[in-house]
């Protein structure tokens, strides 16, 4: 059974961001009150680019075969180089 993985979790695997980093962003949350997302927040303080967002959300979606195994940089140069359907 695939269980889904937080994407603060898969930032600090992918090095993206460090253990205390997302820690800050979860205590950042907590304060927050109403449910805020971790990306966005994380974004908002300037902690990730949106492009490591999106390399997340592809792990977190299991977009290709392999992603599972592979660094930051391998993503994001596998989505800046694949080619979108027209």
């Amino acid at each position: 059974m695939h269980t889904e993985q937080k994407l603060g979790e898969i930032l600090v695997r992918l090095k993206a961001i460090s253990r205390s980093d997302f820690q800050l962003v979860m205590e950042t949350m907590r304060r927050g009150g109403r449910r805020q997302k971790f990306g966005r927040t994380a974004r908002a303080m300037g902690l990730v680019e949106e492009e490591h967002i999106l390399a997340a959300l592809a792990v977190q979606m299991d977009l290709f075969p392999g992603i599972q195994k592979m660094t930051l940089p391998q993503i994001l140069e596998y989505l800046h180089t694949t080619e979108t359907p027209v």
